[in-house]
């Protein structure tokens, strides 16, 4: 958990981004925030996020920005939906096409800390939502 949370490979501002979004959990203060920019197609092409939260949510989100190129943001939102799924069934896999998410399912038990695992999705949906409304 802590060598994905210490994964600062895009982590950052993205220069000239087409999209940003940043979101925060009320109820234990995580603020994640991204930047994205999207192909011709409308995938994303590039993404650099900023997280001022626990341990959850920053390995979260470094596991998501480096998978993140070649979707959509309704994909980014569905794979939040899957893994969400995967939570709460308690077992590997929980994202079958990103096997390094299944280090949160020692979070399954703790349902109050799945948003802190989710955030980064929903963020980063977020982000490519506002720069496909701008294309």
């Amino acid at each position: 958990m802590l060598r994905a949370a210490s994964d600062v490979r895009h982590a950052g501002e993205l220069a000239g981004a087409d999209g940003s979004a940043t979101l925060d959990n009320p109820f234990c203060g995580d603020r994640v925030s991204f930047d994205v920019s999207l192909d011709d197609h409308r995938r994303i092409k590039a993404v650099r996020h900023r997280v001022k939260a626990c341990v959850l949510c920053q390995a979260s989100a470094a596991l998501l920005a480096e998978r993140a190129a070649g979707h959509t943001g309704p994909q980014i939102a569905d794979l939040g939906e899957t893994l969400l799924a995967g939570l709460k069934r308690g077992a590997a896999p929980l994202l079958a096409q990103a096997p390094a998410f299944d280090l949160f399912t020692t979070v399954s038990p703790h349902r109050s800390r799945f948003a802190c695992v989710l955030l980064p999705f929903e963020a980063l949906e977020a982000a490519a939502r506002i720069a496909e409304e701008k294309s």
